[in-house]
């Protein structure tokens, strides 16, 4: 008799290593979330979900703190009845009112609101509470400026340059004596 020619021996000892092999690959994904499966928000706004609402890529754009900021982003109202929703910040609040079955685009003009100021520096975040059906969220704005040229047009007031003067090279003394 060979010791080790038994077929269901080497079968079994096959089949144990690749059970081992499968738990050893798989063990990871097993016991943590799949990043694929996390929410998040895709763009450089925040997003929320108060009772039937969804606000998505809430953002202020303004050129500092102390002036007139406008809200960007998307508010989705899936319900069959109008809703409103009322964003609260330090500095101000504003109420949107949203049809049923539609996206109010915050971006249009018609759907243009503003807040006396940000209160945060571009670039900072904004502490809010977004409130609709009498549920509500807190959500961290962030606050941008001009330095993205997508943002400029939306600038209350307009665009000023100088928010952005720190962002472009100097020429050095050696490339202006030449």
């Amino acid at each position: 008799m060979k010791i080790g020619s038994n077929k269901f021996g080497r079968r079994a000892g096959a089949l144990g290593v690749a059970a081992l092999i499968a738990v050893g690959t798989a063990g990871c994904g097993a016991i943590n979330q799949q990043a694929t499966q996390m929410t998040y928000a895709p763009s450089d706004g925040v997003a929320a979900n108060v009772g039937d609402l969804k606000v998505r890529n809430l953002m202020l754009v303004t050129n500092d703190a102390d002036s007139e900021a406008r809200f960007l982003g998307t508010i989705v109202n899936d319900s069959d009845k109008a809703q409103s929703v009322t964003l609260t910040l330090e500095s101000g609040n504003t109420t949107i009112e949203v049809e049923p079955k539609s996206a109010l685009k915050l971006e249009d003009s018609t759907n243009e609101k503003t807040i006396s100021k940000a209160g945060k520096l571009p670039g900072e975040q904004v502490d809010a509470t977004v409130e609709a059906e009498g549920q509500s969220a807190n959500v961290a704005i962030p606050v941008v400026d001009g330095a993205l040229p997508e943002y400029r047009e939306y600038i209350p007031g307009g665009f000023d340059e100088k928010t952005v003067e720190h962002l472009k090279e100097k020429a050095t003394e050696s490339e202006e004596s030449h």
